[in-house]
């Protein structure tokens, strides 16, 4: 277990910390985010590559052909980001099938090495085409692209890029390698991480947080269902309760049992924090644990992983000043 634990290092985890071994990582391909519905994603890379990624996905978006001609062309504008950023906002059609009062504003902005790209939704229904249908939905066939863009730009502002490990100061957000300051009034936030490690490639660290969602019950609340599942993976329970993790309200399960991946058995642990009381101010944080396969290279004793389990979870805390 000594191994595993070598080199505890602290992670941003959108409004927590969490101190997990320096061997897990994670990258682009294994973390989603969405702020008030919008996607977010981010790649590090120097800047000529990212510039020539602009230059393409503009050649790309002008040659796009709508279905309909009517919609043409399907990229409708261009917008340099304010003076100091580097980027570009394009204004387009949702898709080729999709009428072009639906739009799209897809955004790429380069901070600090990393590059950084969000979509908004948008409308645009102010065609003449559309006239007598805007007579009767006003809502659905108005302009909000100005709104949004405002919004969007806005929103770019506040994010820079950092390495995986540096530990913002300020109030906002971090995703590994991106930090989302807070702005002016609340925010709709969701994230997942993952992190694996070479060195056991059997385990996954998976991280899931938001402040929207608030479930009827909470774990302990779903003994009876927990128990059910873990009788029908033909396994049992190691440990379930409540904790305190730095002033934190946490409920955990432990469980061996088949993983779902065919029938091989494993280990799944889980500890939820604000399950019934998200909201602005109190993320819900789900942090789980799972090992495909009982021993062998790679794998931990269920007591090894128990305990480091146990180390790693007891570093859960809300990071200071994210508020």
């Amino acid at each position: 277990m000594e191994h595993i634990l070598q080199g505890m290092t602290p992670r941003c985890v959108g409004r927590y910390l969490i101190d997990l071994p320096a061997g897990f990582t994670t990258g682009p391909g294994n973390v989603m985010a969405f702020i008030n519905k919008s996607p977010v994603s981010y790649k590090r890379m120097y800047r000529p590559a990212f510039e020539q990624k602009i230059r393409l996905r503009e050649a790309a978006l002008r040659q796009e052909q709508a279905l309909n001609p009517l919609d043409m062309p399907f990229l409708k504008q261009v917008y340099a980001l304010p003076a100091g950023m580097e980027g570009v906002i394009f204004e387009r059609n949702n898709s080729r099938s999709v009428p072009d009062v639906r739009r799209v504003l897809e955004a790429y902005l380069y901070t600090n090495g990393v590059a950084v790209k969000i979509e908004m939704a948008a409308d645009n229904g102010q065609a003449e085409r559309y006239a007598e249908r805007r007579e009767l939905y006003p809502a659905i066939y108005s302009n909000t692209v100005p709104q949004k863009l405002a919004e969007l730009t806005a929103l770019l502002k506040r994010i820079s890029g950092k390495t995986e490990t540096d530990m913002p100061v300020g109030a906002g957000l971090c995703l590994p390698e991106v930090f989302i300051a807070d702005g002016q009034g609340k925010q709709g936030e969701s994230i997942e991480i993952a992190y694996e490690s070479k060195n056991y490639p059997a385990l996954l660290f998976a991280f899931d947080t938001d402040n929207i969602s608030r479930p009827e019950s909470t774990l302990l609340d779903r003994s009876d269902m927990m128990k059910r599942k873990i009788k029908e993976s033909e396994g049992y329970t190691i440990a379930s309760g409540r904790r305190e993790l730095n002033g934190l309200y946490a409920e955990q399960w432990l469980a061996a049992g088949k993983t779902g991946e065919g029938e091989e058995k494993g280990l799944r642990f889980a500890v939820n924090i604000h399950e019934k009381t998200a909201g602005p101010t109190t993320p819900r944080l789900s942090v789980s644990f799972m090992q495909r396969g009982l021993e062998g290279d790679g794998r931990l004793s269920e007591n090894e992983a128990v305990g480091a389990w146990r180390a790693i979870t007891e570093t859960l805390r809300m990071r200071p000043r994210a508020y």
